[in-house]
This record gives C-alpha cells, structure tokens and sequence, in this order.
C-alpha cells in the first residue's frame, strides 16, 4: 500500500529526524501568525461604553456627567441613555457619541458608531470574517488537493498581510468587511495547510506531536497578541504592528517543500525523489532507490473527480462526513462563542482573554500527553465537559449576585478548556478518516461545519443584547451547551483512529481501525507501491 510503502521510505530516511523537526518549526510560523490576526478581532471589537455626546459645548471625556446647564443657551441636557438625549424634555436619538478609553483608545467600534441602532454591525463584521473562513473551507481545500499545498500556504500568507496593512486607511465599513473577509481566508490557509504538510511529512508515531506542535504555536501567538494588545491601545497601531512582521513568512517558504505523498500521487516522483534525497542529507541517512523504482499503477491511482464520486456514493463514507460536520459545527459554535465574547463576560477584558488563552493552553498539553488513551473516549468526554459546564452558568446567571460572575467565567473556562481538547482532536480524527486523493478536500468540507457554528456564533453571542435580562446573559452558553452535547454523543459513532496509518484508498478508509502497520498489503487496493527487484537481488548475492 501507497502509505505503508511511503511510511517505510521515511522510517528508512527517518521518519521523525532533523529535517522533519525542522520543517516542524517553519511551518509552526504561519499558524502563530495566524493566532495574532485572527483573535485581533477581540479587541478591534472590543465593547466600548459609550453615552450620547452633548450639543453646542465641549464633551470629549467619557467620565464626565452628561448632565449640562446653561443660562445664556436656556438649555438644560441631560442624557438618558447610552443612546437618547433629553434636551428640555424631549427625547431624540443622537448620532454622536463620547466613547470610554478605561480599556481602549479607539476601536472599530467607536471609529464607525457601531453602537446604538447599528450596534449588530459588529455581529456583521464577524460574520464577514468567519464567511472568509468558510470560503476557505469550501474551496481552498479543494485547490489543495489540485494545485498542491504550499502554493496556497503561500497565498494565505499574503492575505494575512495585505488586507491588514491597509485597513486602517479605509473609510467605509463595508470595504472593511470584504478585507476581513480576505484575511480569514489566509488565516484559515496559514492553519489548516500546514497542519496538512506536517502530518504527511512525518511517520504515525509522530502525528500527534505534529498536531501539537502547530496546536501551541497558535496558542503562543494568542499570549504575543496579548502582549501587543495591552500596551497597544489603538487598533490602527495595533493592527500595523502585528501585521508587517508576517511577512518573515514569505522567506521561510523558500525552505519548504511541497508535500512528498501530494507529488506522489500526482505522478511527480522526479521532484519527490528531490525532497528524499534533502531529508536524507539532513537526517544523515542514504536513499538507496531510484526514481524509477516508485511506480504508480495507472489502472488503480484514482483522479480526484473520481475519488468524489466513489466518497458520495458510500452511505458509510457519507455518514461519517456529516458526523464530523456536526461536529465541527459544535466545536466552532463553542469556541468562538466564548473567544469572541469575552469581553461580555464582565471584568476585565485583557484578564478574561488570557484566563481564556491559559485554559486553550493547559488543553493542548493535556491532549499531548493523554495521547496513549483511545481518541475517541477523549473527544465524547471533552465535548460534553465543555458543554455541560456551558449548561451550567444558567444557574450562576440568574440565581447568583453580581459580585460572583467571577464563577459565570470560570465555567464558561471550563466550557473553553474541553472545547479546545476537542478542537485539537477534531483535526486528527478528521485526517485520518478519509483518503489521501481527497483528504484535504473532505477536510475543508467537514470544517466548513465549523465556518457555519464560528458564523452563528457573532449573533448567538450577542442574545443577551436583544435580552436584557439575567436569562438572556446566559442564553449563549445555554444553546452552545446544548449543541455541543448532542455532537458529543454522535462522536461515538466516528472509528478509533488512534495509531493507525493514513488511508490511501476508501477500502483502507472504511477499515481504519484494523489499517495499521502490521497488515498485510493486498496488492489490488494499492496506489503505489515500491519496486526494488534490482536493490534484492543485490541483497541476495551478497547474502550468499
């Protein structure tokens, strides 16, 4: 079988060596990159009180009473809320306003109005953002699998760096939308590919350290962020100085090569062959093979329209797909309904978001070294820890006083820390259930799921503005709870994927729990398969 004979190439070249560690740490940039532009949003959107802005005098400081008099004028203002002014007793909406600077010089918020009766065209931004991401998810993982993975590595990084350069210097909230838009889209490239990359550069034994690796890169980049953020008040600054050092990335991709199983199984041996030989060199080992040697049989290599055929036309196949879909859904809807919102979850928002990062964090590390129990029992318990404690806050919300919504963040942390050991996971289970032919595209497929959730959660997160009641603060956890339990259970439907080797074909796929490495080739399901009739024969002789 095409991975059993690709894995005995990287053991013999060595399946996690030097040149495997390094290409871990250059593809490791990208994702941490991609942590500082996405979770930018918390605090370009972060929640501003503001108060209607007084007529005719001099009203810049937030902390000011609104309360005005003037005898020459005859005009006594008063403001009577966040958005109507009282002017001698009448009421009227005002369209300027006077934003607080306790936690932020200038945000999106307060640089386009976003408040009052346009107070969901933050909703909106987000959804610009995570529409972004799931474009990515629908196309380019198809790309992937047809013009190759660094390519569109490539491009998501000039779309990390381009639509944010030039943000602050757009006038109209629209075009900054379509720029956000564009930004998700590199982010979802500068994550998912070179998640990809590394998980068919490196043996099974080392898929999880992979993962985890990339994992904790985007967890740095959210504590660097933090750094940046909290010394760095006004987003036009902020956005300027984590955006231009991206392009450090477009250096290191002259160090990385495409993926050796992708240009296999485009018949592009010559240039495999290449990275061999470098992998070799720099594992101080020998590739005692010839291109020649790496032969593909025509009659068995599936096209990738034909690999989509076969995918949708199995009902086992299918139902794992929208398992993992749901799942994805689930994941996201969690995820970003408490990362994008922390600002609402009371306190402080620069101390919720690195609470927030640190239980993201201690989940990583806990999934790293949990790897030796089966995936799937992980998974089923994470999501429905995650969402049990999201349940939970409906009695810390309406029952409890002020003074303890320190425990509303505590299980909402709790809720992060198990969605996050999902999140790690999802991404395993994902790649290991499908073949490679398609693997990048039915990744992208099952993850648009979580573009989905990400796109319902800008607006779940923001009931508690429609419902201005102690119910309504804990409505979004409530229906995230809610969801992810459900998901939870379904995941026991998905196989055991731990230890087993990546499927080349769908007969592989839809036995993977018995695909491991002591399986015996059966030559009519193999892709591609090694042919060293000279290289034995050599052996033979000198054995006798």
């Amino acid at each position: 079988m095409l991975n059993k004979e690709y894995d005995s190439i990287f053991q013999h070249l060595g399946g996690f060596g030097l040149y495997q560690k390094f290409q871990l740490l250059l593809l490791a940039l990208p994702t941490l990159f991609d942590a500082t532009t996405t979770m930018m949003l918390v605090f370009m959107l972060g929640d501003q009180p503001h108060r209607c802005r007084l007529p005719d005098v001099e009203d810049n400081v937030y902390s000011h009473p609104p309360i005005f008099h003037s005898d020459a004028l005859n005009i006594s203002a008063y403001n009577t809320s966040q958005c109507y002014l009282n002017i001698n007793g009448t009421n009227s909406p005002c369209n300027d306003w006077v934003y607080d600077t306790t936690y932020y010089q200038s945000t999106l918020i307060s640089k386009f109005n976003m408040v009052c009766q346009d107070k969901f065209m933050r909703s909106h931004i987000l959804l610009s953002h995570f529409f972004g991401t799931f474009f990515n998810a629908i196309f380019c993982g198809l790309l992937c699998d047809v013009w190759g993975r660094k390519p569109m590595l490539i491009l998501g990084i000039f779309l990390l760096i381009v639509p944010n350069v030039i943000r602050p210097w757009i006038p109209h909230l629209f075009l900054v939308a379509i720029c956000e838009f564009l930004n998700a889209t590199g982010s979802n490239l500068s994550y998912v590919v070179p998640f990809t990359m590394l998980t068919e550069l490196v043996d099974p034994a080392h898929r999880v350290l992979a993962s985890f690796t990339i994992y904790m890169a985007y967890c740095i980049g959210c504590y660097v962020l933090l750094v940046y953020a909290y010394f760095i008040r006004d987003w036009e600054t902020l956005i300027q100085v984590v955006s231009v050092p991206i392009t450090i990335c477009l250096f290191v991709m002259l160090f990385v090569p495409e993926s050796p199983r992708w240009l296999l199984l485009k018949g592009r041996t010559k240039e495999a062959m290449t990275i061999f030989k470098r992998t070799a060199k720099f594992n101080k080992t020998k590739v005692d093979f010839n291109p020649e040697d790496i032969t593909v049989k025509e009659g068995k290599r599936l096209s990738f329209t034909t690999g989509f055929k076969i995918m949708f036309k199995s009902k086992p196949m299918m139902g794992r797909f929208f398992i993992l879909m749901i799942n994805w859904f689930a994941i996201s809807l969690i995820y970003y309904g408490i990362s994008m919102n922390t600002g609402d979850l009371g306190g402080n928002v620069y101390a919720n978001y690195a609470v927030s990062t640190t239980a993201e964090t201690v989940a990583v590390l806990l999934c790293f070294y949990a790897d030796k129990l089966p995936r799937k029992k992980i998974y089923c318990t994470a999501m429905i820890l995650g969402s049990t404690a999201c349940l939970s806050t409906i009695f810390t919300s309406m029952y409890a006083s002020g003074a303890l919504h320190w425990v509303t963040i505590g299980l909402a942390m709790i809720g992060k820390l198990g969605v996050t050991t999902a999140f790690f996971l999802i991404y395993l289970i994902t790649s290991e259930c499908f073949p490679t032919v398609i693997r990048a595209s039915m990744f992208g497929l099952c993850s648009s799921g979580a573009r989905i959730g990400s796109m319902s959660s800008s607006y779940i997160g923001k009931l508690g503005v429609l419902i201005d009641t102690k119910f309504g603060t804990a409505l979004p956890l409530i229906i995230v709870g809610s969801v992810g339990t459900l998901a939870g259970i379904l995941s026991l439907l998905l196989p055991e994927t731990r230890n087993t080797e990546l499927p080349e074909t769908f007969e592989e796929a839809l036995h993977i729990e018995s695909n491991t490495e002591d399986q015996s080739p059966d030559s009519s399901e193999s892709n591609i398969e090694m042919l060293s009739v000279k290289d034995e024969k050599c052996r033979q002789n000198k054995m006798s």
